[in-house]
């Protein structure tokens, strides 16, 4: 029977296309690999020392003046796909093609005549410990249509696999050590990471290539980091460490490192499964030093890995009843277009606070829907 579900699977693998976004704004990608100069990767094998370097995928919103047509890409490239359509299986049980079977529709923008490029806010997104930038790329591509500049990025070692344009490929050193000194310097190098990338995106001599043909550019003053797991207490550091960062979201992720004693007072939305409750006492020690807007939230039905792209793909949505379980046991039960609906409706709530002029807009969170449960909030202007 098993054997019969992946045939069935197979034979959709080259016609499963992820639409369009939601959004009111069509959404184009560039992919670029970033080397910072000044940075030996602490993390690659002490017999192969190398600068470190960092994949990022650009989503970035095209206005509707500018000629666009549909561009077909692979979620994945075929080395990441294999690696993680592998873990699906071996780990979860999941059909071996989840991710290889999938392709997005993007924007493939034209040079227009229209005189001046619109300025939007940069979001810089960090994935969970081990996982692609590119198993959020449905998140970040609907996040880009509502007219925000989203980077995804790969932390190159602590991804099980990092793939190249040059073809290099680099896979996870220690992906199982959990001891807390090396946790601590992954978290190091991710905030250098999103920093580093900050940099690189602010620098019009690299954005004018970059984003050439799209007519949109970066709003220096406007940058929020937001992530999941890992990336979510990679958001947290990034808010501490950088000043341009105005704000951040922590997708049910652990918070460490100095901003749990020292505290912020730039706006930082918590958002945890309720699945993983055992992450609170850490966030309370960090709640008590925040003193800025801060919100903590549950949304029900959730598991630590519904933050993914994974329980919205068509692979998941078409497995036959037989899974039904195992996809509730494992991604939550709650419904897939519910969850993509309360998780946009959150973040753009967090952005139009943080970045816009919305300043109720992380009020009455529970208004979104009966999943979404307020735990805590403090410094909001609610009444």
């Amino acid at each position: 029977m098993i054997f019969s579900v992946f045939l069935g699977l197979a034979s959709l693998a080259a016609a499963v296309i992820i639409p369009g976004p939601p959004g009111p704004h069509p959404v184009a990608l560039r992919v670029r690999a970033f080397e910072d100069a000044a940075r030996w990767d602490p993390h690659a094998p002490k017999d192969q020392p190398e600068k470190r370097r960092v994949m990022v995928s650009l989503n970035i919103p095209i206005k509707k003046e500018v000629n666009c047509s549909a561009e077909i890409v692979p979620y994945m490239p075929p080395i990441t796909a294999g690696v993680y359509d592998q873990m699906a299986t071996t780990m979860y049980g999941l059909p071996n093609n989840i991710f290889s079977a999938m392709e997005l529709e993007f924007c493939h923008a034209k040079a227009t005549c229209t005189p001046k490029a619109d300025k939007y806010p940069l979001v810089v997104f960090s994935p969970g410990r081990t996982a692609s930038r590119l198993a959020y790329g449905m998140l970040a591509r609907s996040l880009a249509s509502y007219g925000y500049i989203v980077a995804n990025l790969d932390h190159t070692y602590d991804a099980f696999v990092v793939e190249f344009p040059d073809g290099s490929v680099r896979y996870a050193e220690n992906a199982t050590n959990s001891d807390t000194d090396y946790v601590e310097s992954l978290l190091d190098t991710r905030q250098k990471d999103v920093s580093f990338i900050i940099d690189q995106l602010l620098d019009t001599s690299v954005t004018s290539s970059l984003m050439a043909g799209t007519q949109a550019s970066i709003d220096p003053n406007r940058i929020f980091v937001a992530g999941h797991s890992s990336g979510g207490a990679t958001a947290a550091a990034s808010l501490y460490a950088d000043d341009r960062v105005l704000g951040g979201l922590n997708f049910d992720g652990l918070i460490i490192g100095p901003i749990t004693t020292e505290g912020t007072h730039k706006p930082l939305v918590l958002i945890v499964a309720p699945t993983n409750f055992e992450y609170i006492p850490r966030w309370n020690e960090t709640w008590s030093n925040l003193r800025g807007p801060s919100l903590m939230l549950t949304v029900a039905g959730t598991t630590h890995l519904s933050f993914f792209d994974i329980p919205k793909l068509p692979t998941i949505l078409a497995l036959p009843t037989e899974y039904d379980e195992l996809v509730k046991q494992v991604l939550g039960t709650i419904q897939s277009d519910t969850l993509e609906k309360i998780e946009m409706e959150l973040l753009l709530r967090a952005l139009d606070f943080v970045l816009g002029d919305q300043k109720n807009a992380l009020c009455s969170i529970e208004n979104i829907g009966p999943e979404v449960e307020e735990l805590w909030g403090k410094n909001l202007p609610c009444s």
